[in-house]
């Protein structure tokens, strides 16, 4: 090498180190300042929501970087304030722990993720399976099983006596109604069913097996699993110190139910806690929980995606949070008195966790990750936009019950997509763009149900896939005829009641048939007010089950008393009071038959 090449040699060396030793002091500076800039800017937002908040704790990790923070009171009639020992309800984020099982399990080559999950269950399982088609593990973590839901024994004030998860699960009012694979349907009942065939595969209960494989390596030791916090007594007495509020502040009283598919929706624990194992799932090689890091990938890799897109929907039972990155998944959760959420972004090294103790809060729990992980903004396609007019009319829920009398709250869950110009559309007051053929996003919410996809249904029919559950097209035809079915069973109640008043203000008497049938049809419509209202305020299948036989006594009687006043009455006088009389009876009946309000 001669003089000249080796001062090149030199001077480039020189600049390269200067270059290096220039990153590595100026991109701390940048990555501080983007720190506090976050800070500054979540400080600022907890300060505009800590007069309407009841109680929070947050916590944001970026790499190495953890912001925690505590709002509001624990309990507000006692002033007792949040701090680090407060315990909140996690909900839904429950589940996570099922999935990391889940994977555990698949990693030791224990369970085959679309393997027919029959395979791992006792011979004598009594399953809910109808589909020919095998339901697999990966079905249960996307939630497209096929399984409807039920709106009792979803909370259960009291229990009488403690239920096995497998006595649980057996119980369900749940049934497979969809085809697996085919429409999303958040299910508890499948989430419950998974848990369980991570105890029948490991040899362990549920609580013991993560308390053993989750907790205790992430020295989670102020977590309870168990729907009564029996597994952990301390966390028990801690739960006793904080109340659940409205989103009013209005306390819930009582607010401490339990949740019979425990591993759904049932861990109790400190923020603390979770941040560790959130911090566990933002690590790179997958350890403590995993002993492989393509494990840990695995887990984040999308297993499901919304319909004719490229766009990530479920990432084995992790879902998909539109934001800036594109990565984003995690959870929400909700129970009759908390709200909680954690999403995780695992390229950017950045967690979000909101705990409250607030029903069906959303400004915190959804607005705090959008603050943090930013909002996606939707490009330009180059793709000729649909006619949105195609995809208007009413679309109902997948999740609600299919069956039994429960199904009725499915009329009260149906939004109306109503076009807007020729390719936006609106819905529940919520103004869509459509950015590409199918696909549209609001900015009137938070991220989290800002995207809504509209594509053709397994039959042809429209289907709306949003967030963790698809909405099933439902023709005006239909929504018209069981409203009016409704409609005329109120006139008839009210009818019935309005004849008993004048009865017995009348001092004449009548026939005696006619206030009997009116009276049992002011019975019956006061049961199945009672019914709508015990289920609504979360109770047990089995406390309602005399209430739903009495209708069926009463459809009994009604057949005998109208036919009677059709058959025997034949004179002329009160014809027409007996005929409506009949109808009446025959409304409510019809009712009481469409709607399945006897089981």
């Amino acid at each position: 090498m001669n003089a000249q090449s080796a001062l090149a040699f030199r001077l480039f060396v020189y600049a390269s180190l200067i270059f290096i030793v220039f990153l590595l002091l100026f991109q701390p500076a940048v990555s501080a300042s983007d720190h506090k800039d976050l800070d500054d800017r979540l400080m600022d937002y907890l300060k505009e929501h800590e007069g309407t908040a009841a109680g929070a704790a947050v916590i944001v990790i970026r790499e190495d970087d953890v912001n925690r923070k505590t709002i509001g009171f624990a309990d507000q009639e006692k002033q007792i304030r949040v701090d680090e020992e407060t315990v909140f309800e996690w909900g839904s984020i429950s589940k996570i722990l099922v999935w990391i099982s889940v994977f555990q399990l698949a990693e030791a080559e224990k369970i085959d993720l679309n393997e027919d999950v029959a395979r791992y269950l006792p011979p004598d399982f009594q399953s809910k399976e109808s589909d020919d088609e095998p339901v697999t593990m990966t079905h249960l973590m996307n939630h497209t099983a096929g399984f409807d839901d039920s709106y009792t024994d979803l909370m259960v004030l009291d229990p009488p006596e403690k239920a096995s998860l497998r006595e649980v699960l057996e119980a369900a009012d749940v049934r497979q109604v969809f085809p697996p694979g085919q429409i999303v349907a958040y299910s508890n009942y499948g989430t419950g069913l998974a848990a369980y065939i991570v105890e029948e595969v490991s040899g362990q209960d549920y609580r013991e097996y993560v308390r053993t494989h989750i907790f205790e390596p992430l020295h989670m030791t102020k977590t309870a699993i168990d729907p009564e916090q029996d597994d952990h007594p301390w966390v028990k007495k801690q739960r006793r110190k904080i109340q659940g509020y409205t989103e009013e502040r209005q306390l819930i009283e009582p607010n401490r139910y339990v949740i019979p598919i425990y591993p759904a929706g049932s861990v109790t624990g400190v923020a603390g806690d979770l941040q560790k194992l959130m911090q566990a799932l933002l690590g790179e090689d997958g350890k403590p929980l995993f002993t492989k890091k393509e494990t840990m990938d695995a887990l984040f890799l999308p297993s499901l995606y919304y319909p004719g897109t490229d766009v990530p929907r479920i990432a084995n039972g992790l879902f998909f949070l539109p934001s800036a990155s594109g990565l984003t998944f995690g959870h929400g959760g909700n129970t009759l008195a908390f709200s909680s959420s954690i999403y995780m972004d695992r390229a950017e090294g950045t967690g979000v966790l909101v705990l409250t103790n607030m029903a069906n809060e959303t400004s915190l729990t959804l607005g705090i990750p959008e603050l943090v992980f930013g909002r996606e903004r939707p490009q330009g396609s180059d793709m000729t936009l649909q006619n949105a007019s195609k995809w208007g009319g009413l679309y109902e829920p997948a999740r609600v019950p299919r069956h039994g009398f429960s199904k009725f709250y499915g009329l009260l869950l149906r939004s109306k997509a109503e076009p807007a110009g020729a390719h936006g559309l609106t819905m529940n007051g919520l103004r869509y763009t459509q950015t590409e053929p199918g696909v549209f996003v609001t900015e009137d919410d938070f991220s989290a149900f800002a995207l809504d996809v509209y594509s053709a249904g397994p039959e042809g029919e429209n289907l709306l896939s949003s967030g963790v559950s698809d909405l099933l097209y439902i023709p005006w035809a239909q929504h018209v005829l069981q409203w009016a079915a409704v409609v005329l069973a109120g006139v008839a109640f009210l009818f019935s009641a309005g004849f008993l008043i004048f009865s017995l203000l009348k001092r004449k008497p009548g026939n005696p048939l006619l206030p009997v049938q009116h009276g049992l049809n002011v019975l019956a419509g006061l049961n199945i007010i009672w019914i709508v209202y015990k289920t609504a305020s979360m109770t047990a299948y089995a406390s309602i089950q005399p209430f739903l036989a009495a209708n069926l006594l009463y459809v009994a009687g009604s057949v005998i008393i109208s036919s009677l006043l059709l058959i025997r009455q034949k004179g002329k006088q009160g014809r027409m009071i007996r005929l409506l009389s009949v109808v009446t009876a025959a409304v409510l009946c019809s009712n009481i038959f469409y709607w399945e309000f006897y089981h």
